[in-house]
């Protein structure tokens, strides 16, 4: 999975959950413009923040060795 997907997912979710983005901003903790970067898959969004997006909206994240 590659940023672009994360942040499509990010984007569909929020539009499911029927948030704006300053909504789920306030949330996770960050600016809009931060989630607007990862909801348009920049790859300068810093993990951290795009952790709390994910578990603002309730998706869990599971990872395993190539």
């Amino acid at each position: 999975m590659d940023s672009n997907a994360i942040g499509k997912l990010i984007r569909k979710t929020r539009r499911a959950l029927h948030m704006r983005q300053d909504e789920l901003a306030s949330v996770a903790g960050l600016s809009t413009r931060a989630l607007s970067s990862i909801e348009n898959g920049k790859n300068t969004a810093q993990l951290g923040l795009v952790l709390n997006v994910l578990d603002a909206l309730g998706i869990a994240i599971t990872l395993s060795p190539p």
